[in-house]
């Protein structure tokens, strides 16, 4: 991508988010024909415990629009394993939001037991912030995840204050299965999306 194309982008990112002061909800990456910078990072390709072979987009689902990224992923079972990808964000200053949501759709062949979590890399450290507990899925409809970015939210392993939305770096979003079950088929992300 040029760097023209890339201060457009972003010009659009910031006028969004300034136009958000006025909507309730702004959908981030709504995945209408390709990635949005999604993928899968280079640890998590190397490691045993997490199995994403493939993203891209698909019209096979959708929660609004044409499409959403589809998660080819390989749980094995009989120990812990995720799907995870995640995106570096242009616009990191989230104190006008209170929320931070995606829709998850796994289909209808796929077990129960599977959960989702959001990870974000917050802070000039660049921590990496994960929330409490990953929350159900349910096949054969899509599920709402969604965690509160306010300062002291339960949803975080730690409580946030102010500075946590002053400087978000990364989202991650973690498909999990806790020894079970196994599961090696197809996960869609759409809609990822911040509410005031």
């Amino acid at each position: 991508m040029t760097q023209a194309w890339q201060r457009i982008i972003i010009g659009l990112i910031v006028s969004c988010a300034a136009a958000a002061a006025q909507a309730s909800e702004l959908v981030i990456y709504g995945f209408e024909g390709n990635a949005e910078g999604w993928s899968v990072p280079d640890w998590a390709k190397t490691s045993a415990d997490y199995g994403v072979t493939e993203i891209a987009p698909s019209t096979t689902q959708a929660k609004e629009g044409a499409s959403a990224l589809e998660l080819r992923v390989d749980l094995p079972g009989g120990q812990w394993s995720g799907a995870y990808i995640e995106r570096q964000v242009e616009v990191t200053d989230w104190t006008p939001f209170s929320r931070l949501v995606v829709s998850i759709y796994l289909p209808d062949d796929a077990p129960t037991g599977l959960t989702g979590r959001f990870i974000l890399t917050v802070g000039e450290g660049w921590t990496w912030t994960e929330m409490n507990r990953a929350l159900p899925l349910s096949p054969g409809e899509w599920t709402e995840l969604a965690v509160n970015l306010k300062p002291g939210s339960m949803d975080w392993k730690f409580f946030p204050d102010e500075e946590f939305r002053k400087s978000v770096r990364k989202i991650g979003i973690r498909i999990e299965s806790d020894k079970e079950p196994a599961y090696h088929g197809s996960v869609f992300v759409d809609n990822v999306r911040v509410m005031e």
